[in-house]
Parts: structure tokens; C-alpha cells; sequence
């Protein structure tokens, strides 16, 4: 009787585990399909200036620097470059020193008649780096419509116009941009497109088609008086995810819409480790945020594992020989994605079908890797010169170094 019971208790764990797979394997390739479908629909189609009307809302674009990256005087160059009639350029930096200064400095002396303001030392109090060198700008700006513009991303008219375009709308609280990044050589830069472009969208897309909250903060512009209402700015610097909660709270009080035009990150060229390090810190983060989600279905759903515990599950209830399954699985996926990465590129790859191939195993396999990292020491982030602890739903407190080598 024990032997019985046994055996039924096992079938039934067998049944269960299997179903979930073709839950979540039906619904990821669902989501892949909705993304393919809606890029194609949403993307590289841009509100156009005369779609603003007469009255052209303004919009204090608030850039926060620490330090000076290879492309950093060309990105600055592009937003000193827009021809939008009403903005004004929000500079902030942590202390006097920082060579970032004269780069902008420069830029603005060969851009005399765009309004800019230079912001030094930010709000004490505030953990959150980012945010405590924002906090001045923020208080300062003169406009409804504020644009938060990380120091990689690259502007242009088009951009602007399309995200001001959509936000004009009163049930609108928030436009964002898709990250994305500028062509760059090297092995590196292509594992980091290949994520950017395909892996990150497939929920990306899909999730702001259905209307949920899915944001990053790289780029993306928001009504004021509407977050005023959740705090403001600096109340957000509890997190060192200050994005995703400050996005939440703007979910709330109004629809977030995604722009037609990628966030281009423009960065130059990139490694594999300096990615991996990257995508390290982000995993910790919704680690402590969405525990559940990113510990349990964000592994099971990338290709690979999910290939595998779907090859199985189809076996178990369909027959269908797993290894004949996995090579479909892993070949549609590989496909679907090209498809997409060409989507958000709109124009030629600056790399050939074999290398992507190549640079897309490496992102798949290097995702299970960078999971296991993360999950090692899921609480302690190494941000610039400093060291986070992030505790469990997103709160952050600064750790002396030392302390944390005692902690390891």
C-alpha cells in the first residue's frame, strides 16, 4: 500500500512539473510572437512634429555624468544638437572636479543659445547615487515634461518629438525608450546587441503591449506635477532601483507608452566580462525586488533550460523524441530573434549571420552563468566607488567596503 501511494504521489509530481512547462513554454513563445508582430507595428514610426499641435510642451532634460566615457562629448553634442523649440539641458555632478565639467563647458561654447544649467553636489540624505546628484535638477526644472537621459544614451530630434508627441496625451503619465545600443566592434558589443536587441525585448515589448508595467531608466520622460504627487524625485532614492519603483508609481496615476524610436546606448566597444559584470548587478537587484519571478521563471525561461525541461515535457505526454524537439526549440528561437534584432537595428547589422549565431549561444549560455553569479551573493552591489547592500523589496544602505570583505 505504502509502494502505491509512492508511486501515485511521484506520477502526480511528474504531471504537475511537466504541465508547468507547457504553461510557461506556451506562453514564452506567445510572447516572442506578440513582440515580432508588435515591433514590426510600433517601432521606427515616430509621432511627427506637426502631430504636437501649436503649442509645443517643454522639456527640461536632466543628465546626470560622473566622469568622462570615450563617447561621452558626442552623446552630450547630440541633445546640445536639438532643434526642438522649447528644452533646457539639466547638467549634474558630484563634486567641482569632475572632467565631465569641462566637457560640457566646451559643448556649451559651441552652443551659445541652448539653455543649460550645471548642477554640483547634489541633495545630501540620499543613498542612491544617481538620484542624489539628480535631486537639484529635478527641483530646478522649469518644465511640465522632464526627460531623464542617462550619459550613454544618444539624442536626436526624432526622439524627442516622439516622446513629447505621446505624452501630450492626458491619460499618459510616462513615455520610455526600449535600450538599445549603437554599432560597436567587437565580440563583446555583439553578445550586448544580441540582449539588448532580442533576449530583453522579448518581454520588453509584449509587457507594454498588455499594458504592464515594464520599464527601464536609461531613458524616459514623465509629466512632473504627476510624480510630485508620489513624492517626488528624491523620495525614490530609498532604492537603488529608483526606476522601477519610481515607474510603478507613475503606473499608477496614468498609462506608460513605449516610443517608437530605441534608446541607443553609445558606449563604444564593450567585453563579454564587463557585460557579464553588468548583467550581474541588474539580476541581483530584481533578485531583492521580484524574488519569485527572477529566482524561479527568469531562469527556466531563457532558451536553453527551457528547451530542455520542454523537450522533456513533450516527451512525457506527446512522445515526441526530446532531442529532435530541443534542435527546433533552440532553431525557431535563434530565428525569432534575428527577426526582432533586425526590427529594433531597422538597417544592417554591422555583423554576419555566423557571427550572430556565435554571439548568440555565448548570450544564452553566459545568462544561465550570470544567474549563478548573482544568486551566490544575491545582496551586495558594487556601484562606481561604492558598495551597496540591497535588502529584500529594494531598500539599499551603503557598505564600507571593509565591512562587506568581513561579511564574505
Amino acid at each position: 500500500m505504502w509502494d502505491l501511494d509512492t508511486t501515485d504521489t511521484w506520477s502526480y509530481v511528474v504531471f504537475v512539473v511537466a504541465s508547468a512547462a507547457l504553461l510557461i513554454y506556451t506562453s514564452m513563445m506567445l510572447f516572442i510572437i506578440v513582440t515580432v508582430v508588435a515591433s514590426k507595428i510600433l517601432l521606427h514610426k515616430p509621432t511627427s512634429q506637426h502631430e504636437l499641435g501649436d503649442v509645443v510642451p517643454g522639456v527640461s532634460i536632466i543628465k546626470p555624468l560622473v566622469g568622462v566615457d570615450p563617447l561621452l562629448e558626442y552623446n552630450l553634442e547630440s541633445h546640445f544638437k536639438l532643434s526642438y523649440p522649447k528644452f533646457e539641458l539639466l547638467f549634474c555632478f558630484h563634486s567641482d572636479d569632475d572632467p565631465a565639467i569641462q566637457v560640457v563647458e566646451r559643448l556649451h561654447e559651441r552652443y551659445p543659445h541652448v539653455d543649460q544649467k550645471i548642477f554640483i553636489g547634489g541633495t545630501n540624505g540620499i543613498i542612491n547615487p544617481m538620484v542624489q546628484n539628480m535631486a537639484p535638477a529635478y527641483s530646478a526644472a522649469q518644465y511640465e515634461y522632464v526627460w531623464i537621459s542617462s550619459s550613454r544614451i544618444e539624442a536626436s530630434n526624432e526622439i524627442i518629438y516622439d516622446m513629447a508627441g505621446k505624452l501630450q496625451k492626458p491619460n499618459v503619465s510616462l513615455v520610455h525608450q526600449i535600450p538599445f545600443t549603437t554599432d560597436s566592434p567587437g565580440f563583446g558589443s555583439s553578445v550586448e546587441k544580441i540582449y539588448f536587441g532580442s533576449a530583453m525585448t522579448r518581454f520588453y515589448v509584449s509587457f507594454n503591449v498588455l499594458g504592464l508595467c515594464c520599464v527601464t531608466g536609461m531613458s524616459y520622460i514623465f509629466k512632473k506635477p504627476l510624480l510630485d504627487q508620489a513624492n517626488g524625485l528624491a523620495w525614490f532614492g530609498r532604492y537603488l532601483a529608483e526606476d522601477f519603483f519610481l515607474t510603478r508609481a507613475l503606473h499608477e496615476r496614468g498609462r506608460m507608452v513605449m516610443s517608437a524610436i530605441p534608446a541607443r546606448q553609445n558606449v563604444g566597444q564593450t567585453t563579454v566580462c564587463g557585460f557579464s559584470d553588468r548583467m550581474v548587478r541588474w539580476v541581483r537587484l530584481r533578485l531583492n525586488m521580484m524574488t519569485a519571478v527572477t529566482g524561479i521563471l527568469e531562469p527556466l525561461s531563457d532558451c536553453f533550460p527551457l528547451g530542455i525541461w520542454a523537450g522533456w515535457a513533450f516527451y512525457h505526454f506527446f512522445s515526441i523524441n526530446p532531442f529532435i524537439f530541443f534542435f527546433f526549440h533552440v532553431l525557431s528561437w535563434l530565428v525569432l530573434d534575428y527577426i526582432q534584432l533586425r526590427t529594433v537595428q531597422n538597417g544592417q547589422l554591422l555583423f554576419s549571420k555566423g557571427e550572430y549565431v556565435i554571439a548568440w549561444i555565448v548570450r544564452e549560455l553566459s545568462s544561465t552563468y550570470v544567474f549563478i553569479l548573482a544568486v551566490l551573493n544575491p545582496h551586495y552591489i558594487k556601484w562606481g566607488r561604492h558598495t551597496y547592500k540591497v535588502k529584500m523589496g529594494g531598500l539599499v544602505e551603503l557598505v564600507e567596503e571593509k565591512t562587506k570583505l568581513q561579511q564574505l
